[in-house]
């Protein structure tokens, strides 16, 4: 999910064992008494690449964000729903991680701390898209994983895809998929704006620059 590319990914692939997929669709039933079943059910024949063969491809679709969660955490490598970027000099971004604050020192009472508060740079983040992730949408956006068992019969490997769309945001705020903010499209909906107020919004800008927390 990287805040250079837009939000819309080419599937991951894995070959894996049947073994493993078993594993993984007991995950997908987790909170149930029952086996969760596919969404969707298609065969398809293969024949613009290997393996060629007939096969049957089993479709699922999460639209629980915490279901997804819940599905790839493990105790050594929780699933990341957010990822935290800066943006660089030459306008590229690179992967940030604020660090934790140092502990607050103690004072006598009545004491002023006058220490100055940490800057930051502006927080560019991307999210997992997975059900309706706002107020006023109508569709929500699913999480697929589609498997595909036998690609490689006598082994008993089968192919795994997982599907997902991420978004962008700025100090919060999402942004469209052509990287305008929402308050960019609200700003052209109302019309121009007068001499004062385009003057007003540069300096809005560049105070927006950094952050202070």
């Amino acid at each position: 999910m990287h805040y250079q590319f837009d939000g819309k990914p080419e599937p991951l692939v894995y070959y894996i064992p049947q073994e493993f997929f078993d594993a993984l669709q007991c995950r997908l039933s987790m909170g149930s008494k029952k086996r969760r079943l596919p969404n969707f059910t298609t065969a398809f024949v293969r024949n613009d690449g290997l393996p060629l063969g007939s096969f049957s491809k089993y479709t699922w679709h999460i639209t629980n964000l915490m279901q997804v969660k819940r599905i790839f955490d493990t105790p050594e490598l929780p699933l990341e729903l957010t990822q935290s970027f800066v943006k660089n000099i030459d306008g590229s971004y690179s992967p940030f991680r604020c660090p934790d604050p140092p502990p607050e020192p103690e004072f006598p009472e009545g004491y002023r701390n006058d220490r100055p508060q940490a800057i930051r740079p502006m927080e560019l983040r991307t999210f997992l898209k997975v059900g309706p992730y706002t107020a006023d949408q109508k569709d929500s956006s699913p999480f697929v994983i589609e498997w595909i068992p036998d690609v490689l019969p006598r082994s008993r490997v089968g192919e795994l895809r997982i599907w997902f769309e991420f978004g962008h945001q700025q100090s919060g705020q999402p942004e469209y998929c052509d990287g305008l903010s929402q308050k960019s499209g609200a700003a052209e909906k109302g019309g121009r704006k007068s001499s004062g107020d385009t003057t007003h919004s540069k300096s809005t800008q560049t105070l927006e620059a950094v952050q202070v927390v």
